[in-house]
């Protein structure tokens, strides 16, 4: 088996948490661009979000299949032109343990990459990723779809069972397992999920599972 060489991170939700409030306030930009785009009312936006997330894993996915016609770069631009500065403070304690972590380490979110440099940046951790896997580097295909842990395995040139992606949500973390990858659910200690290797409450809890895997090849 080949040896740990990337450490993949989601974004949302998993190297910032929804209690800081910023992920509601993309919901509801999420909402907004549904009822006005689409001409929809706030209850029937909420209930197709909810439809597409269920669905398709993300509400761009859905709007991809089922309305082709939308201009889908206008939905992320309206989506993540957020200030991120009032929700999120400079994070030490996640600094600290990713400069413990000696292996390179990637951003892989179903965002866009000018989204995922705001967030890093503000949370004084964007000099710890070498790379950033956004959903337009992907083809818009993101999580949970098969082609989108190709895509990245590919990009890095290596085999599944030399990376570990730590996520907030067990379809994409199935996805990596389906692909070859270590998994650590964020955010919840129920790890009865398919396809997820360990699962912590914070993502500063998965350190000393980390420093195993890392230790272990």
């Amino acid at each position: 088996m080949s040896p740990i060489q990337y450490l993949l991170f989601d974004l949302d939700d998993t190297l910032y948490t929804n209690a800081s409030g910023l992920f509601r306030e993309v919901g509801e930009r999420i909402e907004t661009w549904l009822s006005q785009t689409l001409g929809l009312s706030p209850a029937e936006a909420q209930a197709l979000r909810a439809h597409y997330y269920q669905t398709y894993g993300t509400t761009m996915a859905g709007l991809l299949r089922e309305h082709p016609e939308v201009d889908i770069e206008h939905y992320l631009r309206y989506v993540h032109t957020i200030d991120v500065s009032p929700y999120l403070n400079p994070d030490p304690a996640l600094d600290k343990m990713l400069s413990r972590l000696s292996v390179p380490k990637a951003i892989f979110t179903n965002s866009v990459a000018e989204w995922a440099e705001r967030v890093t940046r503000r949370l004084g951790v964007r000099h710890h990723f070498t790379r950033i896997f956004d959903v337009r580097g992907l083809g818009y295909q993101g999580k949970p779809y098969a082609r989108a842990y190709t895509q990245v395995l590919q990009q890095l040139e290596l085999p599944g069972e030399a990376c570990v992606l730590l996520d907030d949500q067990p379809s994409y973390l199935y996805g990596a397992a389906q692909a070859g990858m270590h998994t650590i659910l964020v955010g919840s200690s129920e790890s009865s999920h398919d396809g997820v290797e360990f699962a912590v409450s914070s993502l500063l809890e998965a350190e000393p599972i980390l420093l195993r895997l890392l230790q272990r090849y």
